[in-house]
């Protein structure tokens, strides 16, 4: 199907400025501004929407954008609006979208699951209410407890997330450039032996302080007392069983340590194997890819 009569299935409506064909696609760009009332149209904000036919199958985008003039010309810079209370949400189809399909026969674009048929004019107004949507809100707090979360494993390696966050970004979009790890610091031995970061101690000695603190207050933990009395006699720092525990916990501390390290190390800088068919992503690199999937279903 050529641009031109793709174009022409799309009738324009009063809150569209202008609509440009592609030139080797069947598809066209559209200007459209918001509603009237909202605070993105008192802003001077515009959305910018692209559908399009591919071999792929069918495309569709939508972004809020600002325009500036510039040269005389008009510009539309994309926006993620986090400014406003009311979010909006830009998104678009991946390579191999499957959620729609566009009927040459019938000039209808079907939606897979619910086998729905729209006009192109009403499939552009399902672009726009999605857009005008908050899509991603829940998608936010949890890409804000992942956020948090990455930030504590890094600095229970005596390491700093946010000092590499953005050359990761980088890295996301362009695969190039990948940041090189952190200079490894000098972890001073504890009792010249355990190699644990101060980190790590802390959060473990400040865990069983809190520990010791809720049992001290709640009498209902007695029994728990008398049980480790009757299986490891009284605690004292010369029973040995006490001794043993103590030098097991920081060697587990320092394996948990050797391990959390090397995880963050190959994300930064992966050693991929070359006989190796298939390379699997550790969970710190899944955990920071994930924030970045933001595909969801549209609202039909």
């Amino acid at each position: 199907m050529q641009a031109e009569l793709f174009k022409n299935l799309y009738t324009k409506q009063g809150q569209d400025e202008t609509i440009t064909p592609f030139q080797n696609e069947a598809g066209f760009s559209l200007i459209r501004s918001y509603p009237q009332g909202t605070k993105y149209h008192t802003d001077g904000m515009r959305m910018f929407m692209k559908v399009a036919v591919l071999n792929e199958g069918l495309f569709y985008a939508v972004d809020m954008t600002k325009p500036e003039q510039r040269g005389g010309k008009a510009e539309y810079i994309i926006t993620g609006g986090e400014k406003y209370k009311n979010k909006v949400t830009n998104f678009y189809s991946d390579n191999k979208n499957t959620e729609f399909v566009f009927d040459e026969l019938k000039n209808r674009i079907r939606h897979s699951k619910t086998k729905k048929e729209f006009t192109l004019n009403e499939f552009v107004e399902v672009l726009a209410k999605n857009h005008l949507s908050d899509c991603l809100f829940w998608k936010r707090k949890v890409n804000w407890f992942v956020d948090i979360l990455l930030r504590f494993l890094f600095w229970l390696s005596d390491k700093r997330y946010e000092k590499v966050k953005v050359s990761l970004d980088i890295y996301h979009f362009t695969k190039d450039n990948k940041p090189m790890p952190e200079t490894e610091k000098s972890i001073e031995p504890f009792f010249k032996y355990f190699y644990i970061s101060k980190n790590l101690i802390f959060v473990v000695l400040l865990t069983i302080c809190m520990i010791a603190v809720f049992v001290a207050l709640f009498p209902c933990w007695v029994p728990l007392e008398s049980a480790w009395r009757n299986m490891f006699g009284e605690f004292t720092l010369s029973n040995p069983m006490v001794v043993l525990l103590f030098f097991l916990g920081l060697f587990s501390l320092e394996k948990i340590f050797q391990s959390l390290n090397k995880k963050i190390n190959i994300f930064l800088m992966p050693n991929k194997n070359s006989f190796s068919s298939e390379i699997k992503k550790n969970f710190i690199e899944k955990l920071h890819n994930h924030q970045y999937h933001n595909k969801f279903d549209l609202k039909v």
